[in-house]
């Protein structure tokens, strides 16, 4: 009797602790897409992560409590669990060999936070009805977001975002519409798997609105990348749909969805490229056609976009080959980009042929977890994603026919995520990386429910650890003492976890005000109390190393300069340091900067004026023939510059090369004879022909 009492007991607390986590779910569900805060830099991204963050640890710490509530630690070993501790111990590990650990410590609450969700959800999700809470909630709020993207397009939006134009202006509460359009691939994709469904999970009705909406706002969005995503994700919804049906009839129902799907993609290919009054330029069917047809696709701004991406695919496998097997380390792609994209423009003729840039993201997940994972973390991400489908295939024929449309419904979620990931970078954003996990996690409860009973006649994979029991001959008041002592423990360990989550958060605050101020001194001020709360923000040094310089403080410049160099590789960075040490005339110090400041611009044009410092600095450092390198790369970009041309004059002759250098100093008297570089070179030339004058003279 009293192990039933205790039984039962058990079950109320583990429930209490279950629904904290559920309340802890649906706030992250909410909260993550609708959530920003105007007084941080940027606006959108952080408080996101910052919530994400804080809300998994939170659901990791009231599963923790439970355990020792309950005296009890119930492994539920699932097929997954292998290849997620792997993936999450590979990324721990990169810490060690990482190339920034800096980025990489700043990187881990996101990539932990994702894993954690998953163990938690199927230990703590153990009912049906929870599990539709949480797929109506994040079905309702994708509904509101994708109204809400419908009326951004028609122009109705808050003040302070309409200065936002074109397909930019629907961009959600992301800030970006490329980010809105990867967060609401998700719950349509979710919409859409139950819709198919013959069993009724929610009204038809209910579900058809929510695809119209967050249909019609993902075409808005104009997102190329999600466009393939959703339509490569409807035909592995059918698939799915058809493989789980048990009867001729049902499978017969599920071949006839596929030639509907067919037919309407023939005539959504109809509408959007044969002309007709309705697919005008102006008009939503026009714009979509210019985005996504083979002309835009090679032309225009849609193709430099193109051309750009894969730029950042060919540099982002130069990364890759150097570091094969472990990676450059967690979060350290953006820090190393600049420096790849630079070998990989200086290569052959890739400046000329692809866009410049800064890819913060390698647009292709599977390359950017290749890149800072090696390819052990790839394989292990790899390795998730097989057993999470092999699973699903292998559980179908034990489901009900509910169990079944939600197991699909949350799969056509996960799928075109990793469809989307192929051309962007869904991984990398709270609210897409949230719902990714979430839908994983839940996955893994929707088995563990639908076979609850067939668990319970088999061999148990659960194996409970009793605490408790151990040693029976404790008193209950030490073992109540010890639940207290680990409880406290807990609870003061996310503390700090938490703590450190807020700093970088609370030092993007003070970037916003620091940019606010007007005085130099109290922008400087806010920046330094910024760092104060992270002192791995390299933007900060940045910034305030430019009002240094800017106010003529050229040696505290460097400083903040270098520091800057640390944590953040920025185009103008080397630059601004190679101007610093030419102005102490620090001549050596500065050759390396400027050079790889040459690298770094965006533009050829851009490239001119360096080469030609290089190539003065090479000059008074008595290195004649790297001088003369150094100009004719500035003349053969731009063979109108005069300055240029004198540098090259005084190369020649500074190397006895009188012929050359008067040559080039009588092409700057041509090319702008009004100039003050041509009245010197005047100067110099009637001073080397009186010394031939005189030379002859001599010889006569």
């Amino acid at each position: 009797m009293k192990e039933e009492n205790n039984s039962l007991l058990n079950k109320s607390k583990s429930s209490e602790w279950d629904e904290g986590i559920f309340i802890v779910l649906m706030a992250m569900i909410i909260l993550i897409p609708i959530n920003f805060y105007p007084y941080c830099v940027p606006v959108f991204a952080p408080i996101k992560d910052f919530s994400f963050q804080i809300l998994a640890f939170f659901a990791l710490t009231l599963w923790m409590l439970k355990i020792i509530s309950l005296n009890r630690l119930d492994r539920k070993i699932s097929s997954l669990d292998k290849p997620v501790f792997l993936y999450l111990l590979i990324g721990c590990l990169s810490l060690i060999w990482s190339i920034n650990l800096y980025h990489s410590i700043l990187a881990l609450p996101s990539f932990l936070a994702g894993p954690v969700l998953y163990f938690v959800i199927p230990r703590s999700i153990k009912n049906r009805k929870v599990i539709n809470r949480l797929l109506f909630i994040i079905v309702i709020v994708g509904i509101i977001m994708g109204a809400y993207g419908i009326l951004q397009y028609l122009g109705i939006d808050f003040e302070f975002w309409r200065g936002n134009v074109g397909r930019s202006q629907v961009m959600g509460l992301f800030g970006n519409v490329n980010y809105f359009a990867e967060y609401i691939i998700l719950p349509l994709m979710l919409s859409l798997g139950l819709f198919f469904s013959k069993e009724k999970i929610f009204h038809r009705f209910f579900l058809l609105i929510a695809l119209i909406i967050m249909g019609t706002t993902l075409l808005l969005t104009f997102t190329r990348g999600s466009y393939l995503a959703v339509g490569i994700t409807i035909p592995v919804i059918l698939f799915l749909y058809h493989k789980s049906a048990t009867g001729e009839s049902q499978k017969k129902y599920y071949k006839k969805l596929i030639v509907y799907f067919l037919l309407l993609v023939m005539i959504a290919s109809a509408l959007i490229f044969i002309p007709h009054p309705f697919n005008k330029e102006n008009m939503p069917l026009g714009k979509l056609k210019n985005r996504v047809s083979l002309t835009a696709l090679t032309s225009g701004d849609s193709g430099d976009s193109v051309l750009r991406r894969i730029a950042t695919w060919k540099f982002t496998w130069m990364m890759i080959e150097d570091r094969f097997i472990l990676g450059s380390g967690l979060g350290t792609y953006s820090y190393h980009s600049l420096k790849y994209q630079a070998d990989f423009f200086s290569q052959g003729q890739n400046r000329d042929i692809y866009p410049h840039g800064y890819a913060m993201q390698a647009h292709n997940e599977y390359l950017q977890i290749w890149s800072e994972l090696g390819i052990i973390g790839l394989f292990c991400f790899i390795w998730i994603l097989f057993v999470y489908y092999r699973t699903i295939l292998i559980h179908f024929r034990k489901m009900k026919e509910k169990d079944k449309a939600l197991t699909i419904g949350l799969a056509g979620g996960v799928t075109v995520v990793l469809l989307d990931a192929v051309f962007g970078f869904p991984l990398q954003l709270a609210a897409s990386l949230s719902l990714f996990w979430i839908f994983m996690g839940l996955t893994g409860a929707q088995i563990n429910l639908a076979n609850a009973a067939e668990k319970e006649n088999k061999a148990q994979v659960q194996r409970k650890v009793d605490m408790g029991n151990r040693i029976i001959t404790k008193l209950p008041m030490a073992i109540m003492i010890r639940k207290i002592i680990l409880s406290l423990l807990v609870v003061l360990m996310m503390a700090g976890v938490i703590t450190l989550f807020i700093r970088p958060f609370v030092a993007r605050i003070y970037w916003y005000h620091g940019n606010r101020q007007r005085s130099y001194n109290e922008k400087i001020q806010m920046y330094e109390k910024g760092l104060q709360w992270n002192p791995w923000l390299g933007e900060l040094y940045y910034n305030i190393a430019t009002i240094l310089s800017n106010n003529g403080l050229n040696t505290p410049a460097l400083e903040y300069y270098i520091k800057a160099a640390k944590y953040v590789d920025q185009h103008y960075l080397p630059q601004n340091i190679a101007k610093i040490y030419l102005q102490k005339d620090s001549l050596e110090e500065a050759i390396p900067y400027l050079e790889k400041a040459i690298v770094y611009q965006p533009s050829r044009q851009d490239v001119v004026p360096l080469y030609i410092s290089l190539g003065k600095t090479f000059l008074s450092l008595k290195q004649n023939q790297k001088a003369e390198q150094s100009f004719l790369s500035a003349i053969s970009i731009d063979p109108g510059d005069v300055n240029a041309h004198y540098g090259l004059a005084g190369a020649y002759l500074s190397q006895g090369k009188t012929e050359l250098g008067k040559e080039s100093l009588q092409k700057v008297i041509d090319l702008d004879p009004n100039s003050k570089v041509a009245g010197y070179a005047g100067v110099l030339l009637k001073k080397y022909e009186l010394e031939d004058t005189r030379s002859e003279d001599l010889v006569d």
